[in-house]
């Protein structure tokens, strides 16, 4: 629904703006004073948009925009009480579920998750989104809504610009030369973010672990929060408590706790990953 060129859409209990922007996965979205509204750059797109209730409006922004872009990106056509309803396995899982509802899994750039997982490492995440921000300062486009200025995520040929001696200076620490060397590979071809989209899951794992500066909890990041690969499922301090406390699986850095969980809920492992995380991380 269109009007005053915002669009407005109604969406189910299943959506959570608040949630969905608190929950580890997207750093660039930060809420105003008005209760429900944020505003944040994707796809070098500046984006204010509100929820009240059940509708959801998009401001500044047309059906066709939408459509084309917004659409997807918060993934309005996977059904999440579905996939509730199949990953609730036991109550430990259905109260998570409970408490975060709302939460779905975006459908965001490829090469800005791997930059972004990248600078994750040994962060929390408001210096994560600090550390962001100040790339996009630096190298990112100039994007303006309401008179304020905003900045896109610098493409590879952008950030190319950047040296591992720049970046140390701006706080990056030991990440600086990941960051620069990893840009390099993408820029001169000896990384193809095309042809790590198109291979299968632990092909595609196997490939991103060849990256340095990539570990297997940041490559499963980008699997799932880049590529969209919901059956993985990273292992953070917060999944590390959850599972312990939950399910008595212990040494999840290894093969065979990352098994247990990925039996227990298969192709979704993913997506109850982030409702163990937040309900961990936010429950008092």
């Amino acid at each position: 629904m269109s009007e005053n060129n915002n669009y407005s859409v109604e969406v189910t209990e299943n959506f959570s703006l608040t949630k969905i922007f608190d929950c580890g996965q997207a750093f660039r979205f930060r809420q105003t004073d008005n209760e429900g509204e944020f505003v944040g750059v994707a796809f070098g797109r500046v984006l204010k948009l509100r929820q009240q209730e059940n509708m959801l409006t998009l401001y500044d922004c047309t059906e066709d925009e939408y459509t084309e872009i917004w659409k997807d990106y918060f993934c309005m056509d996977t059904d999440y009480a579905e996939i509730d309803e199949i990953i609730s396995t036991d109550d430990s899982i259905k109260e998570a579920i409970i408490y975060g509802k709302g939460i779905r899994i975006l459908r965001q750039e490829l090469w800005e998750m791997i930059i972004t997982f990248i600078i994750s490492q040994n962060n929390n995440i408001p210096r994560i989104g600090k550390l962001v921000e100040a790339l996009c300062e630096n190298y990112g486009r100039e994007l303006e809504l309401d008179g304020k200025i905003y900045y896109s995520f610098p493409t590879p040929e952008e950030l190319s610009a950047a040296t591992e001696e720049d970046l140390t200076e701006m706080k990056f620490g030991y990440r600086a030369g990941y960051i620069t060397g990893f840009t390099k590979a993408v820029v001169d071809g000896s990384f193809s973010l095309d042809e790590l989209n198109s291979l299968d899951t632990p092909a595609a794992r196997k490939m991103l672990l060849s990256v340095k500066g990539i570990g297997g909890k940041v490559a499963d990041c980008i699997l799932l929060f880049g590529m969209g690969r919901y059956e993985v499922c990273p292992h953070d301090t917060w999944i590390k408590k959850a599972l312990s406390e939950k399910y008595n699986i212990e040494n999840v850095n290894e093969r065979k706790g990352y098994e247990l969980v990925t039996e227990k809920w298969g192709q979704y492992a993913g997506v109850a990953q982030q409702y163990l995380f937040y309900a961990q991380r936010y429950r008092k």
